[in-house]
Formats: C-alpha cells, structure tokens, sequence
C-alpha cells in the first residue's frame, strides 16, 4: 500500500522530479542535508527530538554517504511500544532515494538494533558504486 502510495503521482509531484543521476540535483539534496544539520546545530534546545547527521565525504567515490545515532522517529516508537511501524518507516528511505532515480546501501538501522542508521545515495545509472 505504502509503495503504491509512494508511486502516485500526487508523492511524484510532491518529490519535485529530482533525479539523482544530474549532479545539480545530487549536489542540491546534499546541500538539503547539510541544511537540516546546520539548523540543528544552531538550535540545541531540539538536539533529543532531531537527527544528528554525520557526513563523510570521502567514504565512498560515488554519491552520498551519511550517517546518524539519534532517530527522533525511532526514539517515539520505542518510548511508545510502536516497534511495528519502524520497518515501514526504513522502508520508505528506499523508496524515496529510488524515486529520486537513486539506490540507496544500508548496512544498518537503529531501527533493527544497529549502532546508527547509514545513508549511501548514489545514482541509479552507477552500476558499480565504490
């Protein structure tokens, strides 16, 4: 449901059309990214109820890579017994990174117990990110 939901084309207008394989858009998402840390940097009254976005530039040569140890979805799911709906919540991380013509590798969730939750966004056309 949620897939279908995410392939409307109302979601598909709401996404704007990005397309991560125009290195425009690739460089205007990271600049988004860092937009949300620097917020949360200057306003540390909201550290516990954001994300704390860790960027490595040079993790990988295609894409984007970040990474986080504070999910403020993942803190109320937990706090409030909602551990059913995390799943569905990583899942859509997937769906919008492909309807940005991107791929997105996880090697882990805080969701499914992993340490952090890890971002590397790269283009669909890259067949064999590094």
């Amino acid at each position: 449901m949620i897939r279908k939901w995410m392939k409307s084309k109302l979601v598909g207008k709401m996404m704007g059309g990005k397309d991560l394989n125009n290195p425009g858009d690739m460089e205007a998402a990271k600049i988004k990214f860092h937009a949300m840390q620097d917020w949360a940097d200057t306003h540390p009254e909201y550290k516990e109820k954001t994300w704390d976005f860790n960027f490595d530039e040079n993790k990988h040569a295609d894409g984007s890579y970040y990474h986080f140890t504070r999910c403020p979805i993942e803190s109320f799911a937990r706090k409030n017994g909602f551990l059913e709906v995390l799943p569905v919540c990583c899942d859509i991380d997937y769906l919008t990174t492909e309807l940005s013509h991107g791929v997105l590798h996880r090697e882990q969730t805080l969701a499914t117990g992993g340490e952090m939750c890890d971002y590397w966004i790269v283009p669909d056309r890259i067949k064999d990110p590094i």
